[in-house]
């Protein structure tokens, strides 16, 4: 299960460093330079909150397999990242957009749960053909 989990992880960076890329043609090519860095700030943010997740779901699965004591999953730590993006953003408004900020955030979470219904959709499809 933990393979998959990994698997499912580098997936979902590939899909990131495309959105990132995005992000830097937008701010190169485009006059809403402030728009575009504040999306890729909330898009790192995300990302390594994720990456955060990621590692503290493999512990947790590495103790309980030994029958260790494990203790959280780093909340904190994820809701501190975000307070500390959202300070950056508020005091460096002429830099970052706050909303963009915000929505670039949400993006990791929209390709965690796009990349599910996707993946889940082609494995009842390959299920199924293979039953017929």
């Amino acid at each position: 299960m933990l393979e998959s989990l990994i698997g499912m992880y580098h997936r979902h960076q590939k899909y990131l460093m495309v959105f990132i890329g995005v992000c830097l043609v937008g701010w190169f090519l485009t006059p809403y330079v402030h728009i575009f860095l504040g999306l890729k700030l909330g898009l790192i943010v995300g990302w390594f909150n994720y990456w955060l997740l990621m590692r503290r779901t493999q512990a947790m699965t590495k103790a309980l397999a030994e029958n260790r004591n494990f203790y959280g999953i780093g909340t904190v730590a994820r809701m501190g990242s975000v307070l500390l993006a959202t300070i950056i953003a508020t005091q460096l408004p002429e830099y970052f957009h706050v909303y963009s900020m915000l929505a670039g955030l949400g993006i990791a979470y929209a390709v965690i749960f796009l990349d599910f219904i996707l993946y889940s959709l082609y494995r009842r499809k390959k299920l199924t053909k293979r039953e017929g």
